[in-house]
């Protein structure tokens, strides 16, 4: 890749990884099998992801990625932002912003809370609300002890904030980006977005494409 032209740069990857892009996840599994290797088949056999660890670097955009200011030309993600806490996904975006060139695209997928509202409206089964509160975030139980101890460490798991296309239009415009504007599954006009989408992942959710100016 011509690093003159731009980064094409993807966060929370998991194990989809292209070779030409810089792809990043903060993920304990996958910081596990990449710098702890003989913990990889145990997890895989726990049910983790086999990371293709080679091709992958770990950076949380929370905190900050590896990546200069001013030096990407396109960032994707995928089900990532609604598993950070509001004011860690304002962080992100921020971070996101920053690391674009002049005219660089932010293309993102998340659960769609206005799709899963009409759903719940529309289903008249007596456990809607249950279905609706597990796709939101609801907590089922509360584990303690022993048992409670992977999913403290594997914390990620759980939707912490849901966004419509208008509260992340809001927050996307209070970052500075433009050109906002509904996705939809390789629907962009740059053709290298189609190495990283996924149909399966855009289904009834919320696709994003905008700029920095």
């Amino acid at each position: 890749m011509d690093g003159s032209l731009g980064f094409y740069i993807q966060f929370g990857c998991g194990t989809t990884a292209p070779e030409n892009w810089r792809n990043f996840d903060a993920g304990p599994a996958f910081w596990l099998q990449k710098y702890v290797p003989f913990l990889k088949s145990a997890l895989i056999r726990r049910g983790f992801p086999d990371y293709p660890v080679g091709d992958i670097e770990y950076g949380d955009v929370i905190t900050g990625l590896a990546v200069q200011p001013n030096s990407a030309k396109a960032v994707y993600c995928s089900h990532v932002l609604e598993h950070l806490a509001f004011e860690e996904f304002r962080r992100a975006l921020g971070n996101v912003f920053t690391y674009l060139v002049s005219g660089g695209t932010f293309r993102l997928v998340v659960p769609d809370l206005e799709f899963l509202i009409k759903d719940y409206l529309r289903n008249p089964a007596p456990d809607a609300a249950s279905l609706l509160m597990r796709e939101v975030g609801g907590e089922p139980s509360m584990r303690q002890g022993l048992h409670s101890l992977p999913r403290l460490f594997f914390g990620r798991s759980r939707h912490l904030w849901m966004y419509d296309f208008k509260s992340m239009e809001a927050e996307l415009t209070r970052t500075g980006f433009t050109g906002i504007r509904r996705a939809f599954f390789n629907d962009s006009q740059d053709q290298r977005f189609k190495e990283v989408e996924s149909m399966g992942r855009w289904e009834n959710c919320l696709g994003v494409e905008c700029r920095k100016p």
